[in-house]
């Protein structure tokens, strides 16, 4: 859901920011106003070409902002492949353009190429206009909102998303045992080379902790021996040894309590000195005789790391890695090796497979050719509503191999006139009447998703019996998703939940777009305007707030 929008020195707007609201929003005014400029700055925040031209005059650069709400996956996914993090389940796509031509985008404040900016905008904003591409025409989407209607279908596309990966596995496999007697045994040479050169390592698989820390301590045998001794000394050896002194002290002590005066607490407090600094001389000696003055070892333990180190630059990261790359191997070898009766094996599995797949497929494009019908029926009706009275909707199937989505090949046929050809909707609709197919498109199906979709004068070329039944089919969307509306028409207006104004004023000879969020008020007397034009009459208040009161009840 787009939740506001940014507009600065863009064509005729100078600063410009709106709050959205979810459910239907209409935007009206009058023709020139600019109410395609706002369409065109989102299409810029969606990845759409952009041209210094429309930077407003006497400015160095534009910069449109926009904050998106979301709760589709498919955008957590798209984040986190991108790298960029995701806040509070909120985006915020900003656009710069500058008048040497230059443009740049950010999510999130990270800059983005135009490519990244235009796969995210695609989740983000469906155009239902004359010049943009729309989702509803792609051919998987398509297939998608088919799937959506046919029953039971989820289970039997599992299976054969299964065993399609299943069946690449098994080619995969296949080509490998389909080398040439040369490479057969190029490859066999090879990873035997590599098995033994493993294998000979006889490598663990916590050996490289254990390695440096025996390392640490091998390196610095000689300093942890030369401070050991000096340890003992201080001490204990030495004749001024530290054990020596406190023992000399303590009997000085005993001597002061013999004289009757309480010494009591310095003697306890020295005899325990006595017995640390003796458990700390033994706990030193240990680790004298412990000390390993072996240069051989030493000398033993850097051929192993080197070892290691080598075979982890060819085989992987870490030993675990290397090991894992050893099991590979080996199931490959015992492939060549075993190569004929392999191969058998994995052709009749292939064979197996594919005709499992065919069978799921089959039941697959029953159930779709069946839901095919129904669904059909839904968006006729719907465009009979539209007032598209002779129109022609169907699905058309074609065949293609079987695959992880089954074997059909479907495209969503249309004719707006009887004993017309009927041909691929993206090739016959347009304009108006485009967005007026895919408005019964969007009724008819249970696809649900988050995108924000703009029709953009749908109701061309219609009037006010027709825009009434437009208003009403786009407020019953708006139930399921944001929907905005450009129109010129009362009867669509009406329905709006929101109502936004676009206008121009002149000051100090320059021109300025604005845009202005309607109150209840304000709401009636824009509708009045569209009814009665620019001299608004009482009649005309009246008819306004009747029509408003008639689209509520509907």
């Amino acid at each position: 859901m787009l939740l506001n929008l940014t507009i600065k020195n863009y064509a005729l707007i100078e600063d410009l920011n709106i709050e959205f609201s979810s459910g239907f929003t209409v935007i009206s005014g009058e023709t020139g106003a600019g109410k395609s400029i706002l369409i065109k700055s989102i299409e810029l925040l969606t990845g759409s070409r952009a041209d210094s031209s429309a930077i407003r005059s006497g400015c160095s650069i534009c910069s449109i902002a926009a904050s998106f709400e979301y709760k589709d996956k498919r955008i957590t996914d798209f984040l986190d492949n991108i790298s960029i993090p995701a806040n509070d389940n909120t985006i915020l796509i900003r656009r710069t353009v500058e008048n040497t031509g230059k443009s740049k985008a950010f999510i999130n404040d990270s800059p983005v190429n135009i490519s990244t900016l235009s796969e995210l905008g695609n989740f983000l904003i469906d155009f239902h206009n004359q010049d943009e591409k729309h989702s509803l025409l792609d051919v998987n989407t398509q297939l998608k909102i088919l799937d959506n209607e046919t029953e039971d279908i989820a289970p039997l596309l599992e299976k054969s998303n299964a065993l399609y990966e299943q069946l690449k596995d098994i080619k995969s496999k296949l080509e490998d045992m389909n080398l040439s007697d040369a490479e057969r045994a190029r490859k066999t040479d090879l990873y035997s080379f590599q098995l033994k050169e493993i294998d000979d390592a006889n490598l663990e698989h916590q050996e490289e902790e254990k390695l440096e820390t025996e390392l640490l301590k091998l390196k610095n045998a000689e300093k942890i021996a030369s401070l050991s001794e000096e340890i003992v000394s201080l001490l204990y050896s030495d004749e001024n040894s530290a054990l020596n002194r406190i023992l000399k002290a303590k009997k000085n002590i005993e001597q002061i309590n013999n004289y009757s005066s309480d010494a009591s607490e310095a003697l306890s407090l020295i005899e325990q000195s006595y017995y640390q600094a003796e458990e700390a001389y033994r706990e030193v000696e240990e680790i004298l005789s412990k000390t390993d003055l072996n240069p051989e070892k030493l000398n033993e333990a850097l051929e192993r790391s080197e070892l290691i180190k080598k075979l982890k630059k060819k085989y992987g990261a870490n030993i675990p890695e290397i090991l894992n790359y050893k099991n590979k191997i080996e199931k490959e070898l015992k492939l060549f090796q075993d190569c004929h009766d392999n191969t058998e094996k994995l052709e009749k599995e292939l064979e197996d497979k594919a005709k499992q797949l065919d069978e799921i497929c089959e039941k697959i494009s029953k159930k779709r050719k069946k839901a095919a019908i129904s669904f059909s029926e839904k968006v006729k009706n719907n465009l009979l509503e539209l007032d598209i009275k002779n129109a022609v909707f169907e699905i058309k199937f074609d065949k293609k191999d079987a695959m992880a989505n089954g074997c059909d090949l479907i495209d969503f046929m249309f004719c707006a006139n009887k004993g017309e050809k009927i041909l691929p909707l993206r090739n016959t609709a347009s304009g108006g009447e485009l967005s007026r197919v895919l408005l019964a498109i969007e009724l008819s199906s249970k696809l649900e998703n988050d995108q924000t979709t703009i029709f953009d004068e749908i109701d061309t070329g219609t009037g006010g019996k027709t825009g009434e039944k437009i208003g009403l089919k786009l407020a019953r969307l708006a139930e399921k998703k944001q929907v905005f509306s450009i129109t010129h028409l009362a009867q669509v207006s009406a329905f709006a939940k929101t109502h936004i104004k676009i206008y121009k004023e002149t000051k100090n000879s320059r021109t300025y777009t604005k845009a202005k969020i309607l109150s209840e008020a304000e709401h009636i007397e824009e509708i009045a305007r569209m009814i009665s034009g620019e001299n608004i009459t009482p009649h005309a208040l009246e008819h306004a707030k009747t029509l408003i009161n008639s689209c509520k009840n509907k």
